[in-house]
């Protein structure tokens, strides 16, 4: 290749496009990280912060105790109630402020969980309260096994101790993230758990920062697939169907009989008589001499039956006169006009590599790049991971440890204890 093709030829003007293109998904992923680590560490300086009263509105319908705090009155809020305890879609307790995921391209709701009232949502130092149109529900803290928030969903399920119905309290999307700090930080204050949470806030601050979008390597000219040379999309559906029709047309004539069928159609609508006795016998496969007609023009040669004598024209007479071959042999059909040919074999680029941001190799498309939360893994998903050894005992979705080892939330004693603690989730 010379040097002016090598400037100016379609592998350069692919490498320009690809590069613009992982510039442009380079700058949209830096850009999501860094409003996700702005935001986890408004939640860490928050928590770090002591709760402040606020004022109590007037006539509000709940009755306080004497020495009750009110910190927040949340007025749109709805009761929640878990459809199933083993839904797989339902969050599980654990001591951390979830923010609520960018979900902007699906705003489907969960069904794990139910609307079954809606009405006004007070949190207080002891209770959280829900005043609703038909009923009011309230949790105390002391009575309460956890607090789940919904990684996708504005709603938190309040667990209590033994068996029975779990509802929580759902709040509308734009106030999610600040009703889930305030309701955490009194909950985990209540049950003396303060520094516990700031303890999974900050593994939550340095997980986050070490799945940082790495800087993509710039493309070159050797890595151009061959398909790069087909720009235009109507030029590679034109090739597309010219290459299926001349699959359909080489399959169709090559199912054609090599003898004729009575009463079958060869041209146009014409019917093979079974009387003529230019047909060869069933006996012999000998034709006999053809009866003297002048020949069906069809504009290049004229029409003959396979396995038919050849006819032959002379110049200076107006009609022919057929002799038969003392040996014919049947002739493959040919299609009249035009012939066909096998389509050429196609070359497609061999598959890249998948990046799954450092997760092994696995059928179920897990990686450590984003996704959704992996609240129901595959039965042999540590076939392809290394997991811990009581992993199935654990709730909740799968995440990665320190160690490297993989492990769920939910756990009794934390989802990686003894494991260097949580680094990232796990994502399919």
């Amino acid at each position: 290749m010379s040097g002016d093709e090598a400037a100016h030829g379609w592998r350069p003007r692919w490498v320009g496009r690809e590069n613009e293109r992982r510039r442009t998904a380079y700058d949209a992923a830096l850009q999501a990280w860094r409003r996700r680590d702005e935001e986890l560490r408004q939640l860490y300086r928050a928590a770090e912060e002591p709760v402040r009263p606020a004022e109590t509105p007037a006539g509000l319908p709940v009755r306080l105790d004497d020495d009750e705090v009110v910190l927040a009155v949340q007025p749109a809020a709805e009761i929640v109630e878990a459809t199933a305890r083993h839904t797989p879609d339902l969050p599980t307790p654990e001591l951390a402020v979830v923010p609520v995921e960018d979900t902007r391209r699906s705003r489907r709701r969960s069904r794990c969980a139910r609307v079954v009232d809606a009405g006004m949502a007070v949190v207080t130092d002891r209770r959280l309260i829900v005043v609703g149109r038909d009923e009011q529900q309230e949790w105390p803290y002391a009575r309460l096994a956890g607090v789940a928030h919904h990684p996708g969903e504005p709603f938190t399920l309040l667990h209590p101790y033994g068996p029975g119905r779990i509802r929580g309290v759902r709040v509308p999307r734009a106030a999610a993230s600040a009703f889930r700090l305030l309701l955490t930080v009194a909950y985990a204050d209540a049950t003396g758990a303060r520094a516990a949470l700031l303890d999974r806030l900050d593994d939550a601050v340095m997980a986050h920062w070490h799945d940082r979008p790495p800087i993509p390597s710039p493309a070159t000219p050797a890595d151009a697939p061959l398909t790069a040379r087909l720009v235009r999309p109507t030029l590679v559906a034109a090739v597309a169907v010219a290459l299926a029709i001349a699959a359909v047309v080489s399959v169709v004539h090559g199912s054609m009989p090599d003898r004729p069928v009575i009463g079958m159609d060869l041209d146009r609508g014409a019917r093979v008589d079974p009387t003529d006795p230019s047909l060869p016998s069933p006996s012999t496969g000998l034709g006999t001499p053809a009866r003297s007609a002048a020949p069906r023009t069809t504009g290049t040669t004229p029409d003959r039956l396979p396995g038919a004598a050849p006819v032959t024209t002379a110049a200076t007479s107006a009609t022919a006169t057929p002799t038969a071959d003392p040996s014919p042999v049947p002739a493959s059909p040919q299609p009249t006009g035009t012939t066909s040919s096998p389509p050429a074999p196609s070359t497609s680029p061999s598959p890249t590599e998948v990046d799954r941001c450092g997760a092994p190799a696995n059928p179920y498309g897990y990686n450590y790049c984003g996704g959704s939360y992996i609240y129901d893994p595959a039965p042999d998903v540590c076939a392809w991971f290394d997991c811990v050894e009581n992993l199935w005992s654990g709730k909740g979705y799968l995440v990665q440890c320190e160690d490297g080892l993989i492990s769920r939330t939910g756990m009794q004693r934390g989802p990686c204890s003894g494991h260097d603690g949580t680094r990232r989730p796990v994502y399919a």
